[in-house]
């Protein structure tokens, strides 16, 4: 571990806010007098923010409600939640991390369907933060613990007090938690790896105002003025990227990341004017400034990006707003009295949760103007945080495996038992490995032996099942889709069963992928008279449904069990799929 001093330097800018201009909305509502678009019923005042899905929203109410609704109001699901609710809610894609009885952390299904709930060692006191490869952070008054897609904590640390801004994220997968007491004035933050490791301490060099993370990189602002990103440099080590002044003497309230265009807008107080620095995340490059409205960082509520630019509220009043300083629409908004939390859609609708038990959903007029701007096209960032271990290819042929059997039950003893830290990237480096040696193997006997010659996976069985075990264990969703590229290699039928199981058992299925492998299967290679491997389908199809609960794949698994009543199957297997379909029925009725 090492002490680091992250220097935002303050620069002097040429602009005051004096000479800033104030835009004329194109557009403004008074929702005090205006009706609603929609509303809904959500059984109980809402305690935690809405929060976006593909389908819409989803918001957590008082009376233990997790309620999903459309971008119209429309209510998916509700369901209740053991526990008593918390503020804090994140999501995964349309999966929910729920924080319940302050300790309990939930993991619900896009369906409503708690998975699993584990009691966190600490109090949680901010939302959880979750990185690409799946695993989740909470951080309690003085600690941080990491769980996996399956519930199992992977590590778990103490700190010194922490302060109230977020846990930071950085591409590399490791986080900056920032302490509550500076150090001569200035913010002191202690950086994890993903995998637990303390790799150093960072000092920066003013009090930290605020931070927000975005795919380049977390960016901040000091209470001096200045602005900055810090990332991860070629040597391993965090520092700023770029360090900027902002042109005020005092530090943003709030920063907003633009995954569309890939800037960010800093907002700053400025006597009763709030104002919007926009920046260019990737080089520190002012864009614009100008003045967004009267916001109090007191009574500030949301601000978040949209696919128009950035959307702003406070107490009294919202706006929209491109980067060019155009001000689509200004709102005012009902008695603050009468609600307890508010929530902006890309779909133009101000979602304001009310005190008497229903969400009301407000359409704010656009203008073409939103569409001045060409989106820029998002990068594909890697999901995962670990490489493949370098193998001597004569060492392999002379049957010498990077992951030895000691070695495999050295993994399964630490992912059965949790907390097994640093450990955790030589375990992932190593199964990923052979996973891929695995799927390659297939891949080149299918290429160049024609299905000739030995396969050191297939001729050893029991090795095979125990890879395929501990890829299922590993709570992260670089796995599932390992999983799916071996159902669609060339496996045997020998070695269909083993991987059929495990990928049901893993549950996770990024967008499909392994349900569409086995409807393939079905389809095209697995014969119908093979009750064995077709009544795995069933079993895994059933398990990826139950754990995605997405409607879409959903569907797809009734597909695949539907084609099993056809006449060429034999009567046990049509059975077997009826009474599969049976419960995957019953688990909709349950929402």
């Amino acid at each position: 571990m090492k002490n680091k001093k992250i220097r935002l330097l303050f620069f002097i800018f040429q602009f005051s806010i004096l000479s800033l201009r104030a835009q004329t909305a194109l557009h403004v509502s008074d929702l005090k007098n205006q009706e609603p678009s929609w509303y809904a019923v959500i059984g109980g005042e809402a305690v935690s923010p809405c929060i976006e899905t593909s389908y819409g929203m989803a918001v957590l109410s008082d009376g233990r409600l997790l309620s999903a609704c459309t971008n119209s109001g429309a209510v998916i699901w509700q369901q209740s939640i053991r526990g008593r609710p918390s503020p804090y809610i994140s999501s995964f894609g349309d999966f929910l991390f729920v924080v319940t009885d302050r300790s309990h952390l939930n993991f619900v299904n896009p369906s409503g369907m708690t998975l699993w709930s584990v009691v966190c060692p600490f109090e949680i006191t901010d939302f959880p933060v979750v990185a690409r490869d799946g695993r989740v952070f909470v951080r309690g008054k003085k600690g941080v613990a990491c769980y996996g897609l399956d519930g199992k904590r992977k590590w778990h640390a103490t700190t010194a007090e922490l302060g109230e801004l977020p846990i930071g994220l950085l591409d590399d997968g490791s986080i900056i938690l920032f302490l509550k007491a500076p150090k001569n004035n200035q913010t002191i933050a202690n950086r994890f790896s993903a995998f637990g490791k303390r790799l150093e301490d960072i000092t920066f060099s003013a009090i930290v105002s605020s931070a927000e993370n975005s795919e380049k990189g977390m960016l901040v602002s000091l209470k001096n003025g200045s602005i900055g990103l810090v990332a991860v440099l070629k040597d391993g080590s965090a520092d700023s990227l770029w360090v900027n002044g902002s042109g005020n003497t005092g530090g943003s309230f709030k920063i907003c990341y633009s995954k569309t265009t890939g800037n960010a807008s800093f907002f700053f107080q400025n006597g009763n004017k709030t104002e919007a620095v926009i920046v260019k995340t990737d080089s520190g490059e002012i864009l614009n400034r100008f003045q967004v409205g009267q916001i109090a960082s007191k009574d500030f509520k949301l601000a978040r990006a949209t696919p128009a630019g950035f959307f702003i509220s406070g107490v009294y009043s919202a706006c929209e707003f491109c980067e060019d300083g155009t001000i689509l629409y200004a709102a005012s908004l009902p008695e603050k009295n009468k609600w307890s939390s508010l929530f902006y859609t890309d779909k133009n609708y101000i979602i304001l949760c009310m005190k008497d038990w229903t969400i009301k959903g407000y359409l704010m007029e656009q203008s073409a103007k939103e569409t001045a701007s060409a989106p820029k096209k998002a990068s594909k960032l890697p999901i995962s945080y670990v490489s493949r271990v370098s193998v001597d290819s004569t060492m392999t042929d002379l049957g010498i495996r990077p992951l030895t059997n000691q070695k495999m039950a050295e993994i399964s003893k630490a992912f059965e038992a949790g907390d097994y830290g640093e450990k955790e990237e030589e375990y992932l480096s190593l199964l990923k490995t052979e996973a891929e040696n695995y799927i390659n193997s297939y891949a080149m006997q299918a290429a160049f032996s024609r299905g000739e010659g030995t396969n050191f996976f297939a001729e050893n069985a029991v090795y095979t099942q125990n890879l395929l075990y501990l890829m299922g264990k590993t709570g992260t969703r670089e796995f599932s889709l390992l999983f799916s590229r071996l159902l669609s290699s060339s496996l045997d039928s020998s070695q269909l069963l083993s991987v059929i199981t495990f990928a049901g058992n893993s549950g996770y299925d990024e967008n499909g992928e392994m349900l569409l492998a086995l409807e393939n299967l079905l389809m095209n290679k697995i014969s119908p008279s093979d009750t064995t491997l077709l009544k795995a389908v069933c079993d895994a199809t059933y398990e990826i449904c139950r754990f995605m609960g997405r409607p879409a794949l959903i569907k797809r698994g009734k597909n695949i069990l539907s084609y099993l009543f056809l006449p060429q199957f034999d009567k046990n297997i049509n059975t077997y799929a009826r009474k599969t379909l049976e419960k995957m029925i019953l688990l909709e009725k349950k929402k």
